[in-house]
């Protein structure tokens, strides 16, 4: 970072892991900042970004989870009409029920963001917030830091809306799976498409719009949703199901992460454009898209200088460990060239966690359990007894417990499979498992284990439905 460099000595089942220490937390942007009130380039950077990160990779990722979860539409809206809680179910089924299925439905959607984005907002602001609103204390709303916004029309001449249209289009397709050419992207075929949309009228809505600085962003997935949301969600998911729409490929998603050098995946076209775009509608000056390059994807620039310090010190330490060095022989450092500042300390040895006085684990082990088609949740208990010396009281896949004993029903689970429990995908090899151990003393809390990864069968292959 400029003239500082850090290096840290890393070498598994003896040092501290990279992800021991945690880096102080990142001073965010508030909120409301980022969703209503930018003031300066960072703020539309940032929000070009997080709608980046919502529309293709979180809310993607999020439908496949669904549907690898509950895996029949029939028994979602069955559940859902006996008014059942699903987590996320109504935003997977908006995202369903409005699914493009060809490049000019990707076309349609992405003009109508433009003018959610950089249209209707700027006017709702604006309804919501009229140029004279003023404070309890008499002063203006609109007042720095706070620019009041000006919509914009969609002008397909301005290369910017064009940019952003097609750059938005692009990703939709990406995550949809739907195919395009070269030839689709061209100005004349956008042209001809964009001439063909009727954008609905913009009509205000009385919904108050977040202020607070102190307020954090909202989980959508666990937003409460009203009784006419539930109603809608259930009719769109009756016609889904009514017009065939509900195959295995509408119910897959692609998530896209986004990667800031690569010029031809259009991830950066999307994020500068919306950038500049927010920034003109805020009358905040436009940045070029390599300073936004540099701002989205956190680059932080660092000297020739700092780099070749950090490549000198990181092989010094590597000579170590090829020649068989000592563990004590192992430091890290913190640098400042500018001072000049070198400060060597010694490698943290690795933590390990007593579960028995001669059973203990550190953040590097891993054990394995090889199972099989008919191996059961009890076989696998008894699996971890044998080989390891202890037997779990609990064991736990991601957030679902798989046994507790402690739960109504959860010994009957014994006797079941652990495909049957886990319902694995079909190409599924293994899962890492959670499990934790009875204490020495009563009234203890359980002890934690290590990470047990078990596989479906005994070579390591994929199972067999």
């Amino acid at each position: 970072m400029g003239t500082k460099g850090h290096t840290e000595i890393i070498v598994p089942n003896l040092t501290e892991s990279y992800n021991s220490h945690r880096d102080p937390p990142e001073e965010e942007i508030p909120f409301c900042t980022l969703k209503s009130f930018p003031a300066v380039i960072e703020h539309t950077i940032q929000w070009a970004r997080d709608k980046f990160e919502s529309a293709f990779a979180h809310k993607p990722t999020i439908y496949n989870m669904f549907w690898q979860t509950h895996s029949s539409a029939e028994a979602v809206l069955q559940r859902m009409q006996q008014r059942e809680t699903l987590e996320g179910a109504f935003q997977v089924v908006k995202l369903l029920s409005r699914r493009p299925s060809q490049w000019d439905h990707c076309i349609i959607l992405a003009r109508l963001k433009f003018d959610k984005y950089f249209k209707r907002k700027a006017l709702q602001l604006l309804h919501s917030f009229p140029l004279d609103t003023r404070l309890k204390d008499g002063s203006l709303f609109w007042q720095s830091p706070k620019r009041p916004p000006s919509p914009i029309e969609f002008d397909l001449k301005d290369s910017l809306h064009f940019s952003f249209v097609v750059s938005a289009a692009r990703l939709y397709a990406e995550i949809y799976n739907i195919p395009y050419s070269d030839k689709d992207l061209s100005q004349e075929a956008v042209s001809r498409m964009l001439s063909e949309i009727t954008v609905p009228e913009y009509r205000p809505a009385e919904k108050r719009i977040e202020t607070d600085e102190n307020v954090k962003k909202p989980d959508q997935m666990k937003l409460s949703v009203s009784s006419e949301e539930e109603r809608e969600a259930i009719a769109q998911l009756e016609e889904a199901i009514s017009a065939d729409h509900v195959t295995p490929e509408r119910l897959r998603m692609s998530p896209r992460m986004f990667e800031k050098d690569d010029d031809l995946n259009g991830h950066m076209d999307f994020v500068a454009a919306a950038s500049s775009l927010r920034a003109r509608m805020y009358s905040i000056e436009v940045a070029d898209r390599l300073k936004t390059k540099r701002i989205a994807g956190k680059i932080i620039p660092a000297i020739a200088t700092a780099t070749a310090a950090v490549a000198g010190l990181v092989s010094l330490e590597l000579v170590k460990v090829v020649g068989g060095y000592g563990f004590e022989s192992f430091n890290n450092c913190f640098f400042n060239l500018a001072i000049p500042v070198m400060v060597l300390t010694e490698a943290a040895p690795v933590k390990r966690t007593q579960i028995r006085e001669d059973i203990s684990f550190s953040i590097w082990d891993r054990w394995t359990v090889w199972g099989h088609q008919h191996f059961s949740l009890s076989d696998f208990i008894n699996a971890v007894l044998v080989h390891y010396g202890i037997e779990p009281t609990m064991v736990v896949h991601g957030v679902k417990m798989l046994y507790v004993p402690v739960m109504p029903g959860h010994n009957k689970r014994l006797k079941l499979t652990m495909q049957k429990l886990i319902k694995p995908s079909v190409d599924r090899r293994y899962v890492d498992l959670t499990v934790s151990f009875a204490p020495e003393s009563d009234g203890d809390e359980d002890l934690p284990g290590p990470p047990v990864r078990y596989y479906f069968s005994p070579d390591g292959d994929a199972h067999t439905a």
